[in-house]
């Protein structure tokens, strides 16, 4: 009995010591550099670049050229139900009333939709909500950050199709390449069908190399911040010599008195940007995971944050590859997911760390996306942006808060499970994975998405 008693004695000091300690995956290298190895370049033919170009841009400029109004009310306002069932909680962390979000149901008019079909352009770094509203929602008082009613972030120059209004027209229902939801009436803007005729003519279009590069305007005023993952336009240079060398300057748009989009020019460093695609490698892919590694993780976009899924979609738009919004989606999009689930933890990773693509292929698991970009002793490597991993003891349920992105094992929070009760690790979670390299590399014979 007393060798039980101090068993049980150990076993919970050690839990209480671990349950502390800072998670051993952070002290990891968080330098995506560092993970490169020998033989494992990736490089495209430059017709495959060409391919990714087009296919993006189509895609891209699909509001204004192709796109339809999404007539399916139910998946349109999949969040409906919801607002009559289950209130949640708001931003004071005490229970919504019923009569709260019934409202905010009534008020967006889902009677009378699809009411309009609008092209326009975002006009400024914004939020696209689930709801006609701001305020957030959570499932219980200890939700943050998971605000339900948070969508996604769409970045300022984004063609967008309005289909609808709320009651009061303070905010607008869009449909984008990648996304669908409300938005700030304040922050859209109608677009001259003179003015997309010459958007679609442009030829050349550069990325940032870093992330939240400062832009201002001919007289010094600020404009935007260029995001990874965000795509400009450039200004022509007047010369027909020199329309595909770098230019100096790059389109953003801003809302004038009459509601519609303008023209303004930017000036830019040529060493901030690079042209769009960018070459598919390893390096490239390493200085884009670098650019936000340590950033905040911001669900949905929140705090113009990046969560997951933000952090995938905006690693691979430098290259051509537009992913859809979600995990689950992204996964399925290039059509060659190798599941991985009936497989053990084991092999998993060492069928990862074998087959798959270094700083190119995704893996998945329910609720959650990432990066494969190496090994390191042995074990698989993963870039992801990321607010929590749960672990468990004898004792306890611990969230240990990774708060953004990071470079860690499949294991990470290993050392805070107990023996006989733990939680899964992401390992055991992973159900499938997906080479982009591959995608990219075989569009030409793929015929694109639409």
């Amino acid at each position: 009995m007393k060798s039980l008693f101090l068993s049980f004695l150990i076993l919970f000091l050690v839990g209480c010591a671990s349950k502390n300690a800072p998670l051993a995956d952070l002290s990891l290298p968080q330098d995506a550099n560092f993970y490169i190895q020998q033989g494992q370049e990736i490089h495209l033919p430059p017709k495959a670049l060409e391919n990714l170009k087009e296919n993006y841009l189509k895609i891209w400029f699909s509001p204004w050229t192709t796109m339809e109004v999404n007539q399916d009310k139910n998946e349109v306002f999949w969040i409906g139900p919801s607002l009559l069932k289950s209130p949640g909680y708001g931003e004071n962390l005490k229970k919504n009333s019923l009569e709260y979000t019934s409202k905010i149901y009534a008020d967006m008019d889902i009677e009378h939709y699809p009411s309009v079909a609008i092209k326009a352009i975002i006009t400024t770094d914004t939020n696209v909500r689930a709801v006609p509203t701001d305020k957030p929602r959570y499932n219980s008082p200890s939700g943050y950050p998971f605000d339900r009613w948070q969508n996604s972030l769409i970045f300022q120059g984004t063609p967008v199709l309005i289909t609808h209004y709320d009651i009061t027209k303070r905010w607008a229902h869009i449909q984008s390449s990648f996304v669908y939801g409300w938005v700030k009436v304040g922050d859209i803007a109608r677009i001259h069908p003179k003015d997309i005729t010459y958007l679609l003519s442009l030829k050349n279009y550069v990325v940032p190399n870093q992330d939240k590069i400062p832009l201002y305007g001919p007289k010094g005023n600020f404009l935007t911040d260029a995001r990874i993952g965000e795509i400009f336009a450039l200004k022509p240079s007047g010369h027909p010599d020199k329309q595909d060398s770098m230019a100096k300057e790059v389109y953003v748009y801003k809302k004038n008195l009459d509601g519609y989009g303008v023209f303004i020019s930017a000036k830019i460093e040529d060493s901030d940007f690079s042209p769009f695609p960018k070459r598919m490698d390893a390096i490239a892919m390493a200085g884009i995971v670098n650019s936000m590694l340590g950033e905040s993780y911001g669900w949905g976009g929140s705090l113009e944050n990046r969560d997951c899924s933000a952090f995938t979609r905006d690693s691979f738009a430098n290259f051509g590859i537009l992913l859809p919004r979600n995990s689950a989606s992204q996964a399925k999009y290039a059509n060659n997911m190798i599941d991985l689930s009936k497989m053990s933890a084991k092999q998993k990773e060492q069928y990862i760390i074998k087959h798959a693509t270094p700083f190119a292929t995704i893996l998945w698991l329910k609720g959650h996306i990432m990066l494969y970009i190496g090994t390191y002793e042995g074990r698989a490597i993963v870039a992801h942006s990321a607010w929590s991993i749960s672990t468990s003891n004898l004792f306890s349920k611990t969230q240990n808060i990774l708060g953004g992105a990071v470079i860690t094992t499949l294991w990470v929070g290993k050392e805070k499970n107990g023996i006989l009760f733990k939680s899964k690790m992401l390992i055991d979670r992973v159900l499938g994975m997906s080479d982009l390299y591959d995608y990219a590399f075989h569009l030409e014979n793929s015929g694109g998405k639409e």
